[in-house]
């Protein structure tokens, strides 16, 4: 009976230390195994684990995975000394499980310390742009992108050796001006669309000027080549009335001479015309009647 409530102590106090002894680690979680708050082990793989039982080993729990958070707006100053409202998006992982927990602690102070380095470097990082840099309807002069990975370079230099934090990208969330700037950031963009709208317009004068006079050229080459063709076809013409003429002519000299005056009088001799010419003149041989009896 006493061997009996023995074991069943003795299973009792296995299972309650037991219970309080063993746990398990999720894919997503890194354990840090501390005793009397001195860190004694690292377990990064999943799976069951042992430890001390009560407190003699405590349990830290800390996500491995990629965290993004979003740092408050600050106002800092560019290069050429304009003021900007600015906010950054952060994505970060811990890569020294033991300093990590050694600098912070614990997950939720990470953010704002992380933001801290982040901004820092932000202000030196403008420190070298302009706000032409920043916004500009020249895609080729806005800079953002190089800003952002000079950050990230120049704030994982700090993190990593400091806070065990790697810091995988940084980015500009969000750009605003201060009241004071707004309007004349206004004026140099619309002077910049006006720019640009000016620009597009000369060009496309300077098309249309270009097809005018090539049109123009075309023309001109056309109506040559027509007056060309029709001085052609009136020699021609020429060439072949003349041919007939002499035909005609020779074939019938008196008709033809006849029929030449019969067109002449057509063109000269009107309702109450009065001709006066000489006798001896070509065009009075038609004209004469002879009398009866006379030759």
């Amino acid at each position: 009976m006493k061997i009996r409530l023995f074991v069943l102590i003795l299973v009792i106090v296995l299972g309650i230390t037991g219970y309080f002894s063993l746990f398990t680690v999720k894919e997503n979680e890194l354990i840090i195994i501390t005793q009397f708050g001195k860190p004694t082990r690292i377990i990064e793989e999943s799976g069951l684990y042992f430890k001390l039982p009560g407190l003699l080993e405590s349990i830290n729990r800390f996500d491995k995975r990629s965290d993004l958070f979003v740092t408050q707006p600050t106002q800092l100053l560019l290069g050429d000394k304009k003021p900007i409202i600015i906010s950054c998006y952060i994505l970060w992982k811990i890569h020294n499980p033991l300093l990590f927990f050694q600098s912070m602690g614990r997950m939720e102070s990470a953010a704002q310390k992380i933001g801290d380095i982040v901004n820092s470097k932000l202000s030196i990082v403008l420190s070298d742009y302009s706000i032409d840099n920043i916004i500009n309807t020249d895609q080729q002069k806005v800079l953002i992108t190089n800003i952002e990975r000079e950050i990230t370079k120049d704030a994982n230099e700090n993190s990593i050796g400091k806070y065990g934090v790697e810091i995988l990208k940084t980015g500009i969330q969000r750009l605003a001006y201060p009241e004071v700037v707004i309007d004349a950031v206004y004026e140099r963009m619309k002077s910049e669309r006006a720019k640009e709208a000016d620009k597009i317009t000369a060009e496309g004068q300077e098309v249309a000027q270009k097809i005018t006079v090539e049109a123009e050229k075309k023309a001109s080459g056309i109506l040559a080549g027509a007056k060309k063709q029709a001085l052609i076809l009136k020699g021609e013409g020429d060439h072949e009335s003349m041919v007939i003429y002499s035909e005609a002519y020779r074939q019938g000299g008196e008709f033809f001479d006849f029929l030449q005056s019969l067109e002449t009088y057509s063109n000269i001799l009107g309702n109450n015309t009065t001709l006066i010419i000489s006798t001896d003149s070509g065009l009075f041989r038609y004209l004469q009647i002879e009398k009866k009896g006379e030759k």
